[in-house]
């Protein structure tokens, strides 16, 4: 089509809507019907997803029920207790301990299909050793013992617990003949039946066409628990996931029919029996709710009956909590923890009772005694006003017995650094040793106190340590554990706030009525007009869409909601400004309000800026390095250098970008990094120095924790300039990188070399120095000449804020200076008098330390009478 057409064609446009009133009602009906078929695409439901991530990661997050807790098997754990899967004897001890410790409700996030192999006996098989050698008979008994069968073990900790939940999946294998063998023994149709006795309901007979769509024909076979679990488990719950089609998990199916039965999630599972409904009082209506009748709300302390929506998939949309990764959510205790409490709680409560005395030990056994008495008077009470009052006073009982415990805790922590102090002062092999004591019995108390939060506690055990596989993709994060689904959807239920998302029917008037609006709105108007209606149109109307998902819960479907407003309102506005003169002037005018002046809009905006080339720029430039970093890394696995590098360079790039800084390259475990480009921020050498004070902050802070976990810690030197540079890309057509070339960076990498003739942190040269000097508290170092360099530069230490310094490092430079006045005037013993008395006030002074070596060393031969002063380096 040639321009003349294509003219023609937007004048009649142009008249159609001049002379037609309704020429934008038609627009809009078009618009629907272009946007109808679209809206039954894959294409149209991946980005409408998407769009609904969005709304969720920006929503608040509902309330989190806090007797959710994760027990995880996570690195940790598996560091502690070996490599996974375990063997299940350990988990039958994490059973007996929580059943002891008081847990409310354990389930598994763990298949247990297969049985596990036996086990020997250690102790019993030296026993019979010990016996043989010295030729004793070996009695049956004795021989019974020398194998363990941790499955049975398992099985009976399970059962005597009493609250575990077991999982189980659908599959769509075929049984092999073995499987088939093992099926039709006794022993498993035995357990088979218990198992579906317990685990589902029996599909209504004259509902049976209704429940059809909730049969899955692609599933054949149930991946059971071996005999022995089905036997001892409370209840048991499928986990099968099903995502959506971009991979990412926003519906959680709660019913599944197979044979002719209803079969529950294993969050329903936990929700079934932390709300005490019975199975008879549990109504599945296809497609519309799922109502459990009766049940006790643990949440909201209510008797109810809880009626969760479903689609016709049996599924529930999960209104996840928190405002990102797991981690920030509900309550996370690691697995090792239950290992190791009966380990270190003797010791604990040894500390305990010390510090507490008899007086101490009285309060915890009435309070405990109590506690007691009201657990037997809740399971044979009836009333659920009463049930609810007994609730209220557990919870007051159990927070008042954690608190006496915490003071314990804080009385430890004072008495650790009460002898810090000590030590400080008078500094002994005897003090240091109790202090390690000490610091063994607080981490000892805090893991005893934290397994001890799993009282009256709703606990899902599953495995989140890196290389697993059950890591998955919800709206909230990419990489979320796969157990941490079960939980949502328990908190979406007991929380009664649901996504609610309307039908395709609601959905097609929605959009044909925004269509039809908004073609009728920009058809009325002129151009201008059009152009900011639609803007605060489509700004309304995505507000007033959050606003509904946000605090009504209520998905409506934005892309196609966006689609009716802006085909139309962009077809009619564009013919529009294309007949009206001065279209380009208005678009610049229209958009260059929006235009924000940042770095990535200017690249957007001139791609030709990415070509290779620079330009000149005063700039201020930023280096550091690691002291000793060699000698580090030489006592470090590879890993652990690089845990520990990685959490430095994180920590000081957070910073240096902060203040407007761009990094220039990483080497190892020096920065280099420079204020002033791409951005020409004016203040760029008091950026620079104010980054550099803060780096040195979080650098103590950092040190003290380092010291702390008995990690190396990190003394960084760094060194500053500000001068003239060529910035921009650098490099060849195929990899290029932002960066800065010239003297000036030389001359900062080498003041930053230069901080150790000094035992100095942070050195500024004098062009950094004039034009930060009016909020940077500094001392004068020198006048030095570095390598490659002719002229002499004034350095100076960079100290701290104005003004932020404390007044015994004030009192020690007003010696430091006295001194350095009186080595500028080559009266060293004078000069040497004075250093000596800073070094007084500060006795690692580094400054002071190397005045004092060369007033000693001037002394003994001085220097020559033409001397300039300026200090000479040899080195880099």
């Amino acid at each position: 089509m040639n321009r003349e057409k294509l003219k023609d064609i937007i004048d009649r446009l142009g008249r159609f809507f001049e002379q037609n009133r309704y020429a934008g009602l038609i627009i809009g009906f078009v618009a629907f019907l272009l946007i109808i078929p679209f809206t039954f695409t894959d294409a149209y439901q991946f980005f409408e997803l998407k769009l609904y991530d969005l709304r969720f990661k920006t929503k608040p997050s509902i309330a989190e029920w806090d007797k959710l807790y994760f027990l995880d098997i996570d690195e940790y754990s598996t560091v502690a207790l070996g490599q996974f899967p375990w063997t299940r004897d350990i988990y039958a001890a994490s059973l007996d301990l929580l059943a002891e410790l008081g847990a409310e409700q354990v389930s598994f996030d763990i298949m247990f299909p297969d049985p596990s192999p036996l086990q020997v006996n250690e102790s019993s098989y030296m026993a019979i050793q010990s016996n043989l050698a010295a030729r004793k008979p070996v009695g049956g008994e004795e021989l019974s013992s020398l194998v363990i069968n941790p499955d049975s073990l398992f099985a009976q900790s399970a059962k005597a617990n009493g609250t575990v939940m077991l999982a189980f999946t659908f599959s769509g294998d075929e049984l092999t003949p073995d499987q088939v063998a093992k099926r039709n023994t006794r022993e498993y149709q035995s357990a088979v039946k218990r198992f579906d006795a317990v685990s589902s309901i029996p599909v209504p007979e004259d509902r049976a066409d209704e429940f059809k769509e909730l049969s899955d024909h692609e599933m054949i076979n149930i991946v059971y628990p071996i005999p022995v679990l089905m036997q001892s488990g409370r209840m048991f719950g499928f986990v099968n996931r099903f995502t959506d089609i971009d991979g990412t998990i926003r519906r959680v199916k709660l019913i599944q029919v197979f044979n002719n039965r209803i079969y529950f999630n294993l969050s329903l599972v936990m929700l079934i029996d932390a709300c005490g409904v019975k199975k008879e009082n549990i109504v599945v209506n296809p497609g519309k709710n799922i109502i459990l009748k009766n049940a006790f709300n643990p949440f909201k302390m209510i008797r109810q009956d809880i009626t969760i929506p479903i689609d016709k998939e049996g599924m529930l949309f999960v209104n996840w909590a928190g405002p990102g990764a797991r981690e920030q959510s509900f309550h996370i205790l690691p697995f090792y923890s239950m290992v190791e409490y009966n380990v270190f709680s003797p010791s604990v409560y040894e500390t305990f009772d010390s510090i507490g005395g008899p007086e101490g030990i009285q309060k915890r056994l009435d309070i405990n005694k109590k506690l007691a008495g009201l657990k037997r008077r809740y399971a044979s009470e009836a009333s659920t006003e009463k049930k609810i009052s007994i609730l209220k006073e557990q919870k007051e009982l159990n927070t008042a017995m954690r608190q006496e415990k915490l003071s314990y805790f804080d009385k430890l922590k004072e008495m650790k650094a009460g002898i810090e102090k000590e030590y400080e002062a008078t500094p002994s092999p005897e003090l240091k040793n109790t202090i390690e004591i000490i610091n063994d019995a607080i981490k000892n108390t805090e893991l005893v106190l934290r397994a001890e939060e799993v009282r009256d506690k709703i606990l899902i055990i599953g495995l989140t340590a890196t290389g697993t596989h059950d890591i998955a993709s919800v709206p909230l994060h990419n990489e979320y554990p796969g157990v941490g689904t079960y939980h949502n959807v328990v908190n979406t239920i007991i929380n009664g706030i649901y996504i609610l998302k309307p039908g395709t029917a609601a959905n097609l008037i929605m959009i044909f009525c925004l269509a039809l609006l908004a073609g009728y709105a920009t058809g009325r108007l002129t151009s201008r007009k059009s152009l900011a209606v639609a803007i605060l149109s489509f700004i309304m109307l995505n507000v007033i869409i959050f606003i509904l998902f946000a605090f009504s819960s209520l998905w409506v479907e934005q892309l196609g909601a966006n689609l009716a407003l802006l085909i139309p309102s962009v077809c009619i506005i564009s013919i529009k400004l294309i007949n009206e003169e001065g279209q380009k002037r208005f678009i610049k005018n229209a958009f260059a309000r929006y235009m924000a002046p940042d770095v990535i809009e200017q690249l957007m905006e001139h791609p030709e800026a990415l070509e290779l080339g620079g330009a000149s720029r005063r700039i201020t430039i930023f280096f550091s390095d690691v002291a000793g970093f060699s000698t580090i890394s030489e006592k470090l696995t590879p890993s652990e250098l690089v845990a520990l590098l990685n959490e430095y360079l994180t920590e000081m790039t957070d910073i240096i970008i902060s203040h407007g800084g761009t990094i220039d390259k990483y080497e190892g475990d020096a920065i280099m990094a420079f204020y002033g480009a791409p951005h020409p921020y004016p203040d760029h050498e008091i950026r620079a120095c104010m980054a550099a004070i803060d780096m040195k902050r979080r650098l103590r802070e950092l040190q003290e924790h380092w010291r702390h976990i008995g990690q190396h810690e990190l003394y960084v030197r760094m060194g500053m300039n500000t001068g003239e540079a060529v910035v921009g890309n650098m490099g060849s057509k195929m990899h290029m990188d932002y960066t800065a070339m010239g003297d000036s960076v030389n001359l900062a990498s080498r003041l930053e070399g230069a901080n150790k003739h000094y035992g100095t942190t942070a050195m500024i040269s004098e062009n950094t120095y004039k034009n930060s000097k009016d909020v940077v508290d500094v001392r004068r170092l020198d006048t030095i000449r570095v390598v490659g360099k002719t002229e002499p530069i004034l350095i100076y230490e960079l100290l701290g804020k104005k003004g932020s310094l404390p007044q015994k490092v004030y009192d020690m430079i007003e010696k430091y200076d006295e001194g350095l006045k009186m080595f500028d005037e080559r009266q060293w013993r004078k000069a040497l008098k004075h250093f000596n008395e800073s070094l007084a006030i500060l006795p690692d002074d580094g400054p002071s330390q190397t005045y004092i070596k060369r007033c000693e060393e001037f002394m003994k031969k001085p220097p020559s009478k033409n001397w300039d002063g300026v200090y000479t380096f040899k080195t880099k």
